[in-house]
């Protein structure tokens, strides 16, 4: 179906150098910083989509880019009918084919333009969704600290969700939901209530399914019994006054998905990041991506112990931590 849609409302994707696609706002991408002189990014561009044997026949190198520009005029005789072809996603479109051209009308300083939109079936390759602004979405919040975030945090996929360890939960929420209700008005969200923590379901327009979750917590959740393979946890009040008194401050730059920009967020302290994944592993044995990262950024080893030991009922020395980094290898983890 052929729409006239803002310029502005259509994502680029493309790969990043682990093969994810990320959506990109149109001046972010290299193909626009190319037509601006900025040529390194289209080059390396260029070359990943090579090697990634990604590239067609008539992928353009900068220079055949450069040229193209000045002479690109969209839908004139004989290419009247080459539009461009995008998908809607949630409140936004995201582009199907037309990179290049993309990047030239945006450069042209076009704000409208007609393109094709196809409803039928899904991405072949699917990749971050970014239809929120997680990082903007915390920005100026306090008495907070994001838990077990990912390592490609603040992009996410659909369905993923976001530990969030408050002083108080509720007052969290409100600041929160009244942030997201503002910058996202067409998007349908849900909460709830479930005592030790509060769930804020977000789901975009055009969605039937949750795209993203805001979980949090003003309590530990460890001495919840979720099933007959959890194991009860005690913490102590005291040990999560001190992950707060020690939090730390991170600059965070924001996917080019969005205006970039560098968000201040709260984490915990690294020693207290690794005491909560190796504590959530204990809880839920089955989430060895957090056993995984508590192996691979271990350091401090004897603070790590003692805090294990004074704060928790679980009890470890020196020769269990051996014993269990031997076995996440020999299990190939």
């Amino acid at each position: 179906m052929i729409q006239t849609v803002d310029i502005n409302n259509i994502k680029i994707r493309l790969f990043d150098k682990d093969q994810i696609i990320i959506p990109y706002k149109i001046e972010n991408t290299p193909h626009f910083k190319a037509l601006n002189g900025e040529t390194t990014p289209y080059d390396e561009y260029y070359n990943r989509m090579h090697n990634f044997g990604r590239a067609k026949n008539n992928y353009m190198n900068t220079d055949q880019f450069i040229k193209f520009y000045p002479e690109f005029q969209y839908l004139i005789p004989p290419y009247e009918n080459e539009y461009i072809s995008v998908k809607k996603v949630g409140d936004r479109y995201e582009s199907l084919d037309g990179d290049h051209r993309l990047s030239c009308l945006k450069k042209q300083g076009h704000t409208y333009v007609k393109v094709n939109v196809v409803n039928e079936g899904n991405f072949k390759w699917k990749g971050f969704s970014n239809l929120i602004n997680i990082a903007q979405c915390l920005e100026d919040l306090d008495d907070y600290i994001v838990l077990k975030g990912h390592e490609y945090f603040p992009n996410y996929y659909d369905y993923d969700d976001l530990d969030i360890l408050c002083k108080d939960k509720n007052h969290m929420f409100q600041q929160l939901n009244t942030k997201i209700e503002k910058e996202y008005p067409q998007f349908n969200i849900k909460t709830k209530d479930k005592d030790v923590r509060i769930h804020l379901d977000i789901t975009p327009p055009n969605f039937d399914k949750l795209n993203f979750r805001f979980d949090l917590l003003d309590r530990f959740p460890y001495n919840v019994k979720l099933n007959h393979f959890t194991t009860h946890i005690e913490v102590s009040e005291e040990y999560f006054n001190l992950i707060f008194d020690r939090k730390i401050l991170k600059t965070i730059i924001t996917p080019p998905t969005f205006t970039e920009e560098k968000i201040k967020i709260w984490f915990p302290h690294e020693i207290d990041d690794i005491v909560l994944r190796f504590l959530e592993w204990v809880w839920q044995p089955h989430k060895t991506r957090h056993i995984q990262a508590v192996r691979d950024n271990f350091n401090n080893e004897d603070e790590f112990i003692d805090i294990i030991n004074k704060y928790t009922n679980i009890e470890i020395n020196h020769q269990y931590i051996k014993e269990l980094f031997e076995d996440l290898k020999n299990k190939g983890l």
